[in-house]
């Protein structure tokens, strides 16, 4: 089938060469292709200007109803693709168009224009996987050799002219990159080489012509076949990084060839066409030899080595005598950092201390404002409305107001009851700990009923002292706050355990975490963190610790633990009970 495609190119452009215009050209093409393919299709349709209407004005093998039939754009979605990527062959299915009941498959391609693209060659043939590639290939040449046809046609007269120009520029270009010491080519999309300097033949990689239509390992390493070779895997991590940010160069130390290599990519084509971005079509590469550059750089760092030890030597004493000094000077500074350190450190909690009393306060006067005081303000009206009522001897409307009283009244109680419950919980003092965290993680996932949550705790509330009772709380109910307005999260974990008389409470999030450097006392100083300093400042005044365990897209754990004498609890509940 390949000695097809060579004759149907062959015959392209020859044909090209004998006609007057472009639709004699494109029928020509037609014909050759249907001979080439037996049982396929072809038409040429021909875009209006500036509309979104195109017509069949040449094909083989199709029904005369398609001559110059009018078609839009949108009728057919294979041939706005084609115009929107005119840069190459667009593949798809021909589900309209049936043979036998058999869907065929279609390729459709634009053919190339200086301005913009106003024919396309659509190709049907029957599903055949085996002589897909051929039949791309084939479509590619058609599509190729119509171009340069319809660009060298617009003018005759000037034809051989500018096929010499173009051939003088061709070789003239081909002859510099050929003078160039580094390896440089082009690749096409699927990072196969479509040209390459004849420094390959120099370097002894073989020959230029063998290269083409091979991948770039297989041109620099032509007798290898390790399936792990460092070369094949460098340009492998290397292609989706160029296709990512349309550059890439790595350098690689080649044990094959004994040489330092430095390859880079980069678009050889710019973008094109006037319905949309075009992507680059060719990638241009160079492999360039740092070998002698990184044997001298390598000698240059032995040289500094050798130079550097020998200082070293002849400034031991000094050094021996002038480290406890610059010990005490560091010992010295350390402290002082320490001292500032800790002097910010407390400015910032009694700033963050009077903010969030700030903030509970105005948080609990607009609650009773909202809820309280405008249900109150109706009360009194409804009251007010009953007494008048009731003077008129209107009994029943006045027992109708008083009724809704009551009912507002009940209103009030709920919502005064829910403050209350936000401000602390009647369960941690009535039932304790445990109690007041699965009502809170209940309460939570039915405001943040988005985010799962599972709940693992381990530990009863008779296992939790009272005087840890309240901070095991904040520290959940802060913890799910972080959760709710920072991560992003889908899942939250509430773990609570006792182990080896250690009292731990976790909290784990998939959410977009965070880069976490240095001490978590730091994280005052970061934009919506500073919970996490609360919760460091609850451990450690009742003798815990806290820790964070965070990274970007990797969520964030954090995890408190407080040492617990066994019985401690019981104890503590009897003696409040005598």
């Amino acid at each position: 089938m390949a000695s097809r495609v060579v004759d149907l190119i062959a015959h392209m452009t020859s044909g090209c060469q004998h006609s007057v215009t472009l639709r004699d050209a494109a029928a020509m093409a037609s014909a050759k292709l249907v001979e080439v393919f037996p049982g396929s299709s072809a038409v040429v349709f021909e875009r209006e200007p500036l509309k979104d209407i195109v017509r069949a004005v040449a094909g083989a093998n199709i029904p005369a109803a398609w001559q110059m039939r009018a078609v839009h754009l949108g009728e057919v979605p294979l041939l706005e693709q084609a115009l929107r990527r005119p840069e190459g062959v667009v593949k798809g299915v021909a589900h309209q168009a049936r043979r036998s009941g058999v869907a065929l498959q279609a390729m459709c391609a634009a053919i190339p224009d200086l301005v913009e693209p106003l024919y396309l060659i659509l190709f049907l043939a029957p599903d055949d996987p085996a002589d897909a590639e051929n039949r791309e290939v084939a479509i590619a040449a058609v599509r190729h050799l119509l171009g340069v046809s319809a660009a060298v046609g617009n003018g005759n007269a000037e034809r051989a002219r500018t096929l010499a120009a173009i051939h003088h520029a061709k070789v003239e270009w081909e002859l510099t990159a050929d003078a160039l010491p580094e390896i440089v080519g082009l690749l096409d999309g699927r990072g196969r080489i479509v040209r390459i300097s004849r420094a390959l033949e120099r370097w002894g990689l073989g020959n230029v012509r063998n290269a083409i239509g091979r991948n770039l390992h297989d041109a620099l390493h032509p007798d290898c076949t390790a399936g792990d070779c460092p070369l094949r895997d460098s340009l492998a991590h290397a292609w989706p990084e160029f296709s990512a940010a349309s550059f890439a160069s790595f350098e690689h130390a080649d044990a094959v060839l004994g040489l330092d290599l430095v390859v880079a990519f980069q678009p050889a084509s710019p973008s094109m066409g006037a319905l949309a971005a075009v992507p680059w079509r060719r990638v241009a590469f160079a492999v360039t030899n740092v070998t002698s550059l990184r044997r001298a750089e390598r000698e240059l760092t032995a040289l500094n080595h050798t130079l550097e030890q020998r200082v070293a030597d002849r400034t031991a004493e000094i050094t021996a005598t002038n480290r406890a000094l610059r010990d005490e000077v560091a010992r010295r500074d350390e402290a002082e950092r320490s001292l500032r350190s800790s002097q910010l450190e407390l400015q910032a909690l009694s700033e963050r201390l009077m903010s969030a009393q700030e903030e509970e306060r105005k948080r609990i006067a607009q609650d009773l404002h909202d809820s309280v005081g405008q249900s109150l303000s109706a009360i009194k009206y409804s009251l007010e409305r009953a007494q008048v009522l009731a003077r008129r001897q209107e009994i029943r409307s006045a027992a109708d107001e008083v009724e809704a009283a009551v009912a507002r009244v009940q209103r009030v109680m709920d919502d005064v009851r829910g403050i209350s419950m936000n401000l602390r919980p009647a369960l941690l003092d009535d039932l304790g700990a445990v109690s007041a965290v699965r009502w809170l993680c209940r309460e939570w996932h039915d405001v943040y009923h988005d985010i799962a949550i599972d709940t693992q705790i381990e530990v009863s509330d008779t296992e939790i002292p009272p005087a840890l009772g309240t901070t095991v709380f904040r520290a959940v109910q802060e913890s799910l706050n972080n959760v709710a307005r920072h991560a992003n999260a889908h899942r939250v974990q509430v773990r609570i355990r006792m182990d080896d008389g250690m009292l731990s409470v976790t909290v784990v999030d998939d959410g977009t975490g965070f880069a976490l450097s240095g001490d978590v006392r730091r994280l005052v100083e970061r934009p919506g963190l500073q919970g996490l300093r609360g919760l460091r400042e609850r451990a450690e005044r009742t003798g815990g610790r806290c820790q964070v365990a965070s990274a970007p897209g990797r969520g964030t754990t954090v995890s408190l633990e407080w040492p617990v004498v066994p019985g401690q609890a019981a104890r503590a509940a009897n003696a409040s009970l005598n």
